[in-house]
């Protein structure tokens, strides 16, 4: 009878650890705690710091890419030198939107702290010369940049600077731009949050003396604008020309408090400058009982479609609804469908469905119940398709519990002697998901990758923190080295491009599962429709360490694309049968060796990103496939245009075609008809007599039709 029992009681042991799936589950070792990430991204540089050279634990190899690499599509990755910051603290976050680019004025922008050598009009005290911020323009997709100061200010110094272009309605001219941006400010402590703009028809380095363009906003309700701080968080311009950045709403903004809500400043051109409001999100969130404070995050995000009109505001925390699996640090998502005038709470993610059960296979239950486990959303950003549909990028640590007052604690596993977050073992690693919905059905996922690696430690002490490439400037402080998810779509959001970085761990030290040699990878997203609806390109490149065949391979990006951004919005996708290339402006900060105070320089990314789809269908609303694809895939060039333009447009049989061109109020300026024929057709686009500006053409097939943007100078 004893060894009964004591059959059962080790058949019990080993069924507990096989989940549903049927495949065995590792189980974690220790319990980790949060906190010192989340403190680590609110870091100011300390005064009067001495930088101390942390010796590197072990040489950076460059290793060649492997075989499969030879079948990738013709990239022409390029990345140059673009400039430099006198350190790395502006770059701490992932969620800061400081690169962007605008296809109206076909233009990238990037906003920074300013670099060593750059010296502002009129000059300033030194302890406020970091402060100064510069905006960084192209019109050549980063062939070459004008630099202009954009925020100075002897009190008031500009950190976590962000920003983007504004363009007048149907204004093709750089010079009647604006960029503007924003950022939190310092005078001694945090002291606010400057908003600035500056005309684009002048580059040099004097801040704008414009009425209002140097606007700063203390720790206090100011007219229009609510007392807010960290504005820092998803800068946006839209079509409707409203500029958006997101905040906190803390009863003390100096640091990190208690946290109340989201502030949403919304900045509106009107009688030559930009008026500023603040709209507010007051989460029902979760309580903790121990200190009475919400179960909120720091960085929240929004994400827009190009018009303006539909908007998602994102931020991670639980709850005061959520039950069992729904109770964690998770995304809390909110819904606009006029510009931002009225928000609106969706259902969120239900990770205790059916439909989400695979993703808790591959996590940790909790330690007090082990059938129960809690995603623990770690990086992640967001960008909204051509239906208006979120898309939320993602990787999840697995919760330890659900408790309102540890959910800052996650499990960790052993590997080799190392501690990690993930056990890096099949069926236990990052996974890369992507949720998809707009609040009207439940939400659904797609996996789009798995990563090799995961952050190495921040703090003295932490897994990893002698392999953390950064340097030591304050005992136990590094950068963090995160996966830093960033998402983009083409102006019509049909294609979305994931990127993040990771590790070759064939290569780090004593092949470790941390972040120390990172690379920048990239997939693609087709919208599509049906049962395609939301097609990955088996294509995953490598963007910092370039394969032969890809683009210019240069040394100081590869494995060591640290503090990388990627612009939300990219260049227009280019549809070649099966073959997508695609523009995306990048950008790595880093410094050699890697230390933080010392003038860290900024490399970007000016080609084009090829990949390679099974078939290609961006057919949406039902209309028919074909004729969608025809219409949705076809291309007009050259954009911009003078007096004619082409619209090559690949039939699948013969059908009639009509374009019709209209001005940004919607009067029909211009209209053709033919008879298309089968296979690819050039048709030609009469603008003579057209003033120079934005236009809409709309094309149509049969029944479907495809509406894209066209430049006219």
């Amino acid at each position: 009878m004893k060894k009964q029992l004591l059959l059962g009681s080790a058949l019990l042991a080993a069924i507990s650890v096989f989940p549903q799936n049927g495949h065995i589950k590792q189980r974690p070792v220790s319990v980790g705690n949060i906190a010192n990430q989340i403190a680590a991204k609110f870091a100011m540089e300390p005064a009067n710091a001495v930088t101390k050279l942390k010796e590197v634990t072990g040489p950076i190899l460059n290793p060649t890419e492997s075989e499969r690499s030879a079948s990738l599509p013709p990239s022409t990755i390029n990345w140059n030198l673009l400039t430099g910051s006198m350190n790395i603290y502006g770059m701490l976050l992932s969620e800061t939107q400081p690169l962007q680019y605008n296809d109206n004025v076909n233009a990238v922008s990037y906003i920074h702290r300013k670099s060593a050598t750059y010296t502002p009009s009129p000059v300033l005290p030194a302890s406020a010369l970091s402060g100064v911020i510069v905006a960084m323009i192209s019109t050549n997709w980063g062939s070459t940049f004008d630099s202009t100061c954009l925020w100075s200010d002897a009190t008031n110094w500009g950190r976590y600077p962000q920003g983007a272009i504004y363009n007048p309605t149907g204004n093709t001219n750089i010079a009647n731009a604006y960029v503007v941006g924003s950022g939190p400010t310092v005078a001694g402590s945090f002291s606010g949050n400057f908003y600035a703009s500056k005309q684009l028809n002048v580059f040099n380095n004097v801040a704008s003396t414009a009425p209002n363009a140097q606007q700063f906003f203390p720790f206090a309700q100011t007219g229009s604008v609510t007392n807010h701080g960290w504005s820092r968080c998803s800068f946006s311009s839209t079509d409707d020309g409203v500029m958006r950045s997101a905040g906190l709403l803390q009863a003390d903004n100096t640091t990190l408090a208690a946290l109340r809500g989201y502030a949403i400043a919304k900045g509106v051109f009107t009688g030559g400058t930009f008026t500023w409001s603040t709209d507010t999100i007051i989460p029902p969130a979760l309580v903790e009982p121990a200190t009475g404070d919400k179960v909120l995050g720091f960085a929240p995000q929004m994400a827009w479609n190009e018009s303006g009109t539909v908007g998602y505001f994102v931020t991670l925390g639980a709850l005061n609804s959520a039950v069992n699996s729904n109770i964690g640090q998770q995304p809390i998502i909110y819904k606009t469908t006029n510009s931002g005038t009225s928000w609106s709470l969706l259902s969120g993610i239900d990770f205790n469905s059916t439909a989400m059960q695979p993703i808790l296979d591959h996590l940790a239950t909790t330690n007090a119940n082990t059938l129960l486990a809690s995603p623990f959303f770690s990086d992640w950003d967001i960008t909204v398709d051509a239906n208006n549909k979120l898309h939320l990028g993602a990787v999840m640590f697995s919760h330890s519990s659900i408790h309102a007052d540890s959910l800052n604690f996650l499990q960790q596993w052993d590997n080799g002697g190392e501690l990690y977050r993930w056990g890096h073992t099949p069926g236990n690693r990052p996974y890369l998901y992507d949720f998809i919905g707009d609040g009207t059905a439940a939400w659904t996922y797609v996996t789009v990758d798995s990563i090799s690696s995961e952050q190495a430690g921040a703090t003295s002490g932490d897994p990893g923190f002698n392999e953390n490439p950064w340097d030591d400037v304050a005992p136990g402080k590094t950068n963090n080295v995160d996966h830093r998810i960033q998402l983009g779509r083409t102006p019509d959001g049909q294609f979305l491009t994931f990127a993040w970085v990771e590790s070759d761990t064939n290569f780090t030290n004593g092949g470790r599962k941390y972040n120390s040699i990172p690379n920048i990878k990239t997939r693609c997203m087709s919208i599509g429709s049906g049962t395609n609806m939301y097609q990955v390109s088996p294509t995953e490149l490598n963007v910092t360490k370039v394969a032969a065949g890809t683009g210019t391979v240069n040394t100081n990006v590869a494995s060591r694309a640290t503090m990388h951004y990627m612009s939300p919005v990219t260049g227009s996708a280019a549809v070649s049968g099966t073959t997508v290339d695609i523009r995306t402006p990048l950008v790595v900060t880093n410094s050699n060796p890697f230390s933080q105070l010392t003038n860290n320089t900024t490399w970007y990314q000016n080609g084009k990103l090829s990949y390679v789809f099974s078939s290609i269908t961006t057919t949406v609303n039902g209309v028919s496939e074909n004729s969608k694809n025809s219409t949705s895939n076809s291309i007009i060039y050259p954009n911009p245009a003078s007096n004619n333009a082409v619209l090559a447009i690949d039939l699948k049989d013969n059908s009639n075609v009509d374009v019709n061109v209209m001005n940004t109020v919607g009067q029909l300026v211009k209209t053709t008809k033919v008879q298309g024929q089968t296979g690819l057709n050039n048709i030609n686009i009469d603008l003579k007599g057209l003033s120079a500006g934005i236009y809409m053409v709309n094309v149509k097939v049969d029944n479907a039709t495809s509406t894209k943007k066209l430049i006219v100078e």
